[in-house]
């Protein structure tokens, strides 16, 4: 409950901070608002550890999402490019989106 409090007195006092800046301003403000949120509890090393792992699974779906689109620009480009179908980049697409759905986050898993 405290924790609560706190974070809705630091949203209170900076909100009207807000309406003042420009939004790249905004941005910064907010990612350091929920940096130093994330690091307050470094008292709590289970609620640390979970945040942890949360953000690296986050990062692991990210990353394989991003493979797939690499791949995909790569197949689609080169198939109209060319009106060919390259095999190889075809298995590496399969593989990278049966990797991106085996991946923890990836909807309906």
């Amino acid at each position: 409950m405290k924790k609560a409090i706190a974070a809705s007195v630091i949203v209170l006092t900076i909100a009207p901070l807000f309406a003042q800046k420009p939004p790249g301003e905004r941005e910064a403000e907010t990612l350091q608002l929920e940096q130093y949120q994330r690091t307050r509890d470094v008292d709590n090393p289970a609620e640390n550890e979970r945040r942890r792992q949360a953000e690296w699974l986050q990062s692991d779906l990210v990353r394989k999402a991003n493979k797939f689109a690499m791949l995909w620009a790569q197949f689609s480009a080169q198939a109209n490019a060319g009106h060919t179908f390259d095999i190889k980049l075809a298995k590496k697409l399969e593989k990278a989106f049966s990797d991106l759905q085996k991946a923890e986050g990836w909807p309906g898993k």
